[in-house]
């Protein structure tokens, strides 16, 4: 159902697009991050949290040096003290702000005190409203959307949980009534208008509920429509073996153990159903490589896909230089950034087999794509696949093409058999390469203290990664600073003493990243300033620092991840995170960080300081919230697969049976 039934003009049709909404499901799925509890005055609380109180509005002004400012001039009822209301760029409230004038309103906030005038202040409060007993409420706080005011956000959604079409029962009646589930539709109305928090627990747990049978339900389909056995079996090693005697370095036990044990399955008939797992720089591609050439040689054609095209075009040079002086051709297949007649011509050598080795983004599992001899695939970071891009890789294993995944988020082998069935075949990496020292992670609060350390290390020919949460800057994010903001700061810095430094972000062009990454690469540039572009698969062993703006901002599988990007070499290699988050979790995060490198630790210290309510209703953007589901509530995870399995037996029609079946196809005709 698309967003102009409920009446929504072009302009704001466009910035729920932005944010991923675009039908009147996607919106009554957009869910809070999380919930301000407003229903009761808290006095005077300290300046990290919302203080809820009834003040007096006394007078409204309204200034016009340089930023527009309205402050509200209030006293607080309970104590008499002075309080500062203030707005930034929103003058268009004076209206509504000056009808309060000699009212009570209800104001919650956080709270600055100001020893010179001896008053309190506030911006951009949560609540200004002057009916105290509407404004005692539970207010959802949903992610932001660019140039849309939350009221307009709210007044949408309460006309979307009211369309019967729009919140329809994803389950069969009857296991709603034989499992006692909240009904979607109360569950839905009950997340986005809590009349208290217990509410938002019943609906969370039906969403949690949904999710998790979800996950439980396409691996479940996929399972059962993957074959066990395969036609397609290795004839020869002598180009694997070449490889392996040509290697700068000699591969690690772990290495060694998945290599020959894929091999031995694929000889003995068995298919192969691989998770390769393991820290990002233990050595995870270089086992894919061999696999894939393992099957080329034998005649057949092999592709690997990776989720970002920086990560992709990395791996096409890489296994060109392994590869072709062989005689081997390998092919690279992007998006829309190729030129038409590039696209055409490597389709056209895929389909004749004149292609030997296909290296892309999820292009390469569209369904015009057609191989001539496709013996196995590989998908690498497999957590940053959506469900439909892995069920289309499942599409290709139906016909006992060999399937491996590579993930640098580990799990368990108990759980990993919980996720993907008993077909799987798990192999760990644990060794690292030959010679890697850990990476020295710590916080820093000193900047100029940061810029002497990265100073030092470019006398001594290393470089610098400096990542930012964010392109642009955003007044509703104080203290954020956005990549211009960042890269104006180190110019001024740095620049002077003969630093060179450079930006990326994904609103570069294709041929701008290139030439931005292989200047990195060629040690142009001595600081590279990006957003999480380069978070995954970016190889520079020259790199030695990470410093990571306002690392509050990013999950703790992404602070990992971006982590990884320095120490690929025998250099000693440092992480710098620096934060503005003064809370116990921000706190608990960055601890995590500089104890351990273990990505196993971090998977479990990630969980357990979220909990499972932090990825309800997030989108799948760089890490698999389903995983992290399934990882935080594996007991009510075995639940769903149980009601998966008789739904899947029953063979009863519903919604969530549609949308796995569906999505399995679109994860082939759509990307």
């Amino acid at each position: 159902m698309n967003l102009s039934y409920l009446g929504i003009a072009k302009n704001k049709e466009h910035q729920f697009n932005n944010k991923g909404i675009y039908t009147v499901e996607d919106l009554v799925r957009f869910l809070p991050r999380r919930y301000n509890d407003f229903t009761h005055e808290t006095g005077i609380l300290p300046e990290n949290k919302i203080s809820c109180l009834t003040v007096i509005v006394k007078r409204v002004n309204s200034y016009h040096n340089g930023v527009p400012m309205m402050i509200a001039f209030c006293t607080i009822k309970a104590t008499g003290e002075q309080l500062l209301v203030k707005w930034f760029r929103q003058n268009y409230l004076m209206p509504k702000i000056s009808n309060c004038i000699d009212r009570d309103v209800y104001v919650c906030g956080k709270l600055t005190y100001s020893e010179q005038y001896h008053s309190y202040s506030t911006t951009a409060p949560e609540l200004f409203e002057a009916k105290i007993s509407e404004g005692k409420r539970i207010i959802p706080v949903y992610s932001k959307i660019p140039g849309m005011s939350a009221e307009y956000l709210s007044e949408k959604m309460l006309q979307a949980v009211g369309i019967t079409d729009a919140t329809a029962e994803t389950c069969p009646y009857d296991l709603v009534a034989q499992e006692r589930l909240l009904p979607i539709q109360t569950a839905l109305y009950y997340l986005h208008f809590p009349k208290d928090m217990d509410q938002v627990r019943q609906g969370q747990e039906r969403i949690l509920f949904d999710d998790l049978l979800y996950f439980a339900m396409s691996n479940e389909y996929a399972s059962r429509n993957s074959a066990i056995g395969s036609a397609f079996s290795i004839k020869t090693m002598g180009a694997v073996n070449r490889i392996i005697e040509e290697l700068p370095y000699t591969l690690t036990a772990d290495q060694k153990t998945a290599v020959d044990a894929m091999l031995a399955d694929a000889r003995s008939g068995r298919r192969i159903n691989a998770l390769v797992q393991g820290d990002v720089g233990c050595g995870k591609t270089i086992v894919a490589f061999l696999l894939m050439t393992a099957f080329v040689d034998s005649g057949y054609q092999a592709v690997l896909m990776a989720p970002t095209q920086v990560l992709a075009r990395q791996h096409y040079e890489d296994l060109k230089r392994l590869v072709e002086p062989m005689g081997y051709r390998v092919v690279f297949l992007g998006g829309t950034e190729m030129k038409a007649r590039e696209k055409k011509a490597a389709m056209a050598a895929i389909a004749a087999g004149e292609a030997d080795y296909v290296v892309g983004t999820h292009s390469v599992i569209a369904k015009d794509v057609v191989y001539k001899r496709l013996a196995i695939t590989v998908a690498d970071e497999e957590h940053k696949f959506g469900v439909a891009q892995r069920a289309a890789l499942v599409e290709k294993a139906a016909a006992g093409v060999h399937s491996i995944t590579m993930s640098a988020t580990p799990i368990p082998r108990t759980l990993a058999q919980v996720v993907y069935g008993n077909t799987v075949q798990l192999y760990t990496i644990k060794t690292m390469p030959e010679g890697r020292k850990p990476v020295i992670t710590g916080v820093a609060t000193d900047e100029t203290k940061v810029f002497r350390f990265i100073a030092k290390q470019a006398r001594q020919g290393h470089q610098t990664y400096v990542v930012c949460p964010m392109i642009d800057s955003s007044d509703d994010l104080e203290g954020v600073k956005s990549v211009d903001e960042v890269s104006q700061i180190y110019e001024k810095a740095l620049g002077p003493h003969g630093i060179r430094i450079a930006t990326l972000t994904g609103r570069n062009s294709k041929k701008e990243t290139d030439e931005i990454i292989n200047g990195f690469k060629n040690r142009d540039f001595d600081v590279l300033i990006a957003t999480t572009v380069i978070e995954v698969g970016v190889n520079v062993p020259t790199a030695t620092t990470m410093i990571v703006s306002n690392a509050e901002r990013f999950g703790l599988s992404s602070l990992h991840q971006l982590r990884g990007r320095v120490g690929r070499s025998n250099l000693q290699s440092y992480c710098v995170l620096q934060s503005t988050d003064q809370s116990e979790k921000g706190r608990q995060r960055l601890e995590a960080m500089v104890n351990t490198t273990n990505g196993f630790e971090i998977a479990e210290a990630d969980l357990k300081i979220r909990g499972p309510g932090d990825f309800l209703g997030t989108r799948q953007n760089g890490e698999n919230k389903y995983m992290a589901l399934m990882l935080a509530c594996p007991d009510k995870y075995k639940y769903a697969q149980e009601i998966a399995k008789r739904i899947l037996d029953d063979g009863k029609p519903c919604r969530m049976l549609t949308r796995v079946k569906t999505e399995r196809l679109m994860g082939i005709s759509e990307n």
